[in-house]
Order: C-alpha cells, then structure tokens, then sequence
C-alpha cells in the first residue's frame, strides 16, 4: 500500500499537494491544540458548563447554517476562491478568539460567541469547497489516493497538535512566569495556532485555477488560426475512436442546467443518518467512561490517541479498498463497521469493549467519511458539486449538533448506553437508505 501512494506521488498537481499542506496545518491548530485547549481557557476565564455548551452549539449552528451558502457561492465564484476566503475567515476567527483574555469583561461573552461563529462560518466555506476544488484538481488515476491522504494527514496532524497542545502551556508558564491557572498561559499556545495557519493560507492563494474541459465532446479535427481561419484537418488518426469512447464513458452525469434534487436530497438524508453513532461517541465517550466507569483520565486519553493513531493508516485504505469494491462498498462496509463499534459502546458495559467500540468508531470513519464525499462528488455534474458539498455537510452539521445538544438531556432520562445505541440505529438507517440508493444507481 506504502509503495502505491509512493508510486502514486509524481501524478499529485501542485494544487493537490498545496492543498494537504493547508489541511495538515488546519488539522494540527484547529483538530489538535484548539480542541484540546478551548475549554481549558475558557475554564480559566471564568465560564462554567452551561456557556461552555452555548459556546460549541454556537460554532455547530453556524457550520450548519453557512454549509448551504458556502455551496451556492462555491458554484458562483468557484470552489478554488470560496475556500481561500473560508481560510482566511478560520484562521481570522481562531486568531481573535485567542485574544479574548485582554477583551474587556462586558464584551468578552459576546466576542467569544461572535468569535466562534465567524469561524465556523469560515471553516464551513473551506470545508464544503474543498471536496469539488480536489474533485476538479484530480484525475480518476490519483483521486484515491489524493482523498485517502487527506483522510490520513488530518488526523494525525491533529494528534500531534494535541500533544504539542499539552506542552505548549507549560512553556507559556515557565517563560512568561505565570501559572495554570492564568488565561494567559492558554492564550498564548491558541495565539499560536492561529498564526500557524497562516503558511496554509499562502498555499492554497498558491493554487491556480482548473480549466474545465468539455468531457465526452466530439473530437474537433480542425485547427483555428489567430484570424479565426479554421483549417479542416482530414487526415485525423483512426486511434481517435478509442478517444471518443473513453469521453463518452467519462462524460459528467446529470445536466448542468437542472438541479440534482433526487442525488442532493438522499445524500443529505444519508449524511444526517449516517453521523448519528459517531456524534454520540465523540461528544459523549469520555464522560461516559469518566462518570459510569470509573477510569482514569490518563487511561481515557491512552483510548482516544490510539483511535486517532489507528486513523491515519486506516484512510491510506480507501485508495486500495475503492480500487476493488468501489467507493459506495467501500464507505457502506466501513460504516456497517461503524454501527457494530456502536453496538459494542452501547452493550458491553465494560471500559475495554467500549474503547474497543470508540477505536473502531474513530479508525473505520477515517474510511467512511472520504469514501462518501468522493461518491456524493462523483453523483452530479461539475456545475453542482459545490452545492452538493455544501448541502451534504449542513445534514452533517445539524445531525451532529442535535445529537451533541440533545445528548445531554437523553442521557439524564435514559443513561449513556441507550443514546450509543441509539447513534447505531440511526447509522445502520443510514447504511440502508445508502445501499439501496448506490444500487439503483448501478442498474440505472
């Protein structure tokens, strides 16, 4: 597999590899050291539990709301452009939300807010935009390999953010002389990261806009002069047929002029099913083995770095998975995988089966989540990819959010394992409104 993705390499453009350079910056500040220290700053600067869940379901609600947006403007500016300012909006609003600590205190809860909405709105722009952008900068040769290294880059930057993360305020502490307890030791390594985005940006202004080229037209045998003389070319080779078969087999499905209502629709139906079983095991495994099992908090940390370590090389997977099976059996395999790592969280009742479930969760969906962007991508034409996107992430987005912000309230009434059961029933709907989805296609 190793030796694939080096052979694989040369056939990356420069757009591709710019772009990965940008997400891996992004997965480091934003997936590692903002998400392991957000909470602690704002713990230090005074807010309790009940802000510190206005402030996520704020940056979830306005991922959700600007996914669609960020869709439509992608296919009226163009994903390449959409995306570089969704960057800039998300390393602006992780910058500005560092800086809080020095907000005078009547203004710092509304700063936060405002902060955490600006970037996600941002991040959603970037997000949603960056799946048609890889769509038009790669062909069906490298394609596999390009999504697998961005479903692997990510989350191990992210886990090397987390432990930089760890380290970062300590030597905050120890140069600034403050303590732990201070604002300014977490304002710091967050100011940081922001700034850390900044390479990320530049590369991606670096990219250069695709030219699309008409698939699956005729071949034009004649040759136009500067003055707009056209010279019939009669001697055109006979290999031409073998070229006109290969466009007409790789000709865009649907029509740019109507929308793709059937595709969009069921792919959100899909996307809101599908997050269920692993928006309830991240937003809720650690507390669930902190305060129904019993274990350590060291231990919890040695569950999740595993899951985050096993990801990487599980996303390397799609390139030989979808090579044989497809992408639509490869992402319906691995979240069938999905739903029993659910099973196992909601039923053990053991802390070892249930990390077991939550490293299943966390690997297979490394697989699952690239697999389905490429399949929902490749269901419509160019034109509409970036409404696609945008509309595939906002069922995300409001799925996720309704789990993370009911969760709380589910579990208070009923426990812990019948929400994780619940998250697997929701996937395994998903599974099957999906299958039988891909395999009308196929006949079609």
């Amino acid at each position: 597999m190793i030796r694939d993705f080096v052979e694989a390499w040369p056939l990356f453009s420069g757009n591709a590899r710019r772009f990965l350079l940008s997400a891996t910056l992004a997965g480091f500040t934003y997936s590692g050291v903002y998400f392991l220290l957000a909470n602690l700053f704002l713990a230090r600067l005074g807010y309790d539990a009940a802000f510190i869940g206005l402030f996520i379901a704020t940056g979830a609600a306005s991922f959700a709301v600007s996914s669609l947006p960020a869709g439509i403007m992608g296919r009226r500016l163009g994903p390449r452009r959409s995306m570089i300012g969704g960057y800039l909006l998300l390393m602006t609003g992780l910058t500005l939300l560092s800086m809080a600590a020095v907000v005078p205190l009547a203004w710092r809860s509304a700063w936060l807010l405002s902060c955490c909405a600006l970037r996600e709105f941002g991040n959603s722009f970037y997000i949603v935009n960056a799946n048609p952008f890889l769509m038009e900068t790669t062909g069906e040769e490298e394609r596999r390999f390009v999504f697998a290294a961005r479903g692997a880059v990510v989350p191990l930057a992210g886990f090397f953010g987390a432990l930089a993360g760890g380290v970062l305020p300590i030597w905050t502490a120890t140069i600034l002389e403050t303590n732990e307890t201070d604002p300014v030791t977490f304002l710091v390594p967050l100011l940081f990261g922001g700034c850390l985005l900044l390479p990320g940006w530049i590369a991606l202004l670096r990219t250069q806009e695709e030219v699309d080229v008409q698939q699956g037209a005729a071949p034009n045998n004649a040759t136009t002069l500067n003055n707009g003389t056209t010279l019939e070319n009669t001697s055109a080779p006979t290999a031409s047929v073998a070229a006109t078969a290969e466009a007409e087999r790789s000709t865009p499905p649907g029509d740019p002029t109507v929308f793709p209502l059937g595709p969009v629709f069921t792919m959100m139906g899909v996307g809101l099913l599908y997050i269920a079983a692993m928006s309830a095991s991240m937003s809720f495994f650690n507390l669930y083995m902190d305060q129904e099992l019993g274990v350590s908090t060291s231990r919890i940390g040695s569950v999740l770095a595993i899951g985050q370590l096993l990801a990487p090389p599980a996303g390397l997977m799609l390139a030989p998975l979808s090579a044989r099976l497809g992408y639509d059996r490869t992402f319906a395999l691995s979240a069938v995988g999905v739903v029993l790592g659910a099973l196992l969280l909601g039923l053990s009742g053991n802390w070892l089966m249930a990390s077991v479930g939550a490293v299943t969760i966390t690997a297979l969906s490394a697989i699952a989540f690239p697999a389905i962007t490429v399949y929902q991508q490749e269901l419509v034409h160019p034109d509409w990819r970036p409404v696609m996107s945008g509309a595939y992430m906002m069922s995300v987005a409001l799925s996720w959010s309704a789990l993370a912000s009911g969760g709380g309230y589910f579990i208070t009434e009923v426990g812990y394992q019948p929400l994780f059961l619940l998250g697997a029933a929701l996937t395994a709907a998903g599974v099957v409104l999906f299958s039988v989805y891909a395999r009308l296609v196929r006949q079609a």
